[in-house]
């Protein structure tokens, strides 16, 4: 797993790193380090839920888009939850999914209909931190901005509970 940042805040990607990378591999290594040169110190973090290692970090901006989205364990379809960046939380704005059932969000938000999913959004709640219990047989995806490559959630530790935050 990447950690895009040294402890003073850094980038760290080594010379002999990048040049071992090539094509859309060189570019997805390189973003991060761009993203944190116009970056507002705001970092988005995944971390253990109970030993607090970090495992990946990116730099966000307030107003960023961050998706988790998985297969859902009955339903065997894919669940989407998009929060908005804010700078000491993140906001739940939206969540997409095949079929409605126990445990469903109800009565928040505004329902839809959008290519074949059940869509709600304006949903704004609070969260302090994202946590789930992260599992590669559900096929976690993370994206900041509709792009997958930042924290790549395959390269997660399987079985953990992990915790998404903002930290300044």
């Amino acid at each position: 797993m990447w950690n895009w940042t040294e402890p003073f805040g850094e980038p760290s990607l080594s010379r002999r790193r990048l040049l071992a990378l090539s094509g859309s591999a060189a570019a997805a290594a390189l973003a991060p380090l761009l993203l944190n040169s116009c970056s507002s110190g705001l970092r988005l973090v995944c971390e253990h839920q109970r030993t607090g290692e970090v495992y990946a970090q990116a730099p966000v901006e307030t107003g960023t888009q961050v998706t988790l989205s998985w297969i859902h364990s009955i339903e065997l379809s894919r669940w989407s939850e998009t929060y908005l960046v804010r700078p000491d939380r993140l906001v739940l704005s939206s969540t997409e999914f095949f079929e409605y059932g126990a445990g469903m969000p109800l009565g928040e938000g505004d329902v839809h209909l959008r290519d074949g999913k059940i869509v709600i959004e304006n949903i704004n709640r609070n969260f302090d931190a994202i946590r789930w219990f992260h599992s590669h047989r559900a096929d976690y995806r993370i994206s900041i901005n509709d792009d997958p490559s930042l924290i790549d959630a395959s390269e997660l530790p399987d079985r953990e509970p992990l915790t998404l935050s903002m930290r300044n």
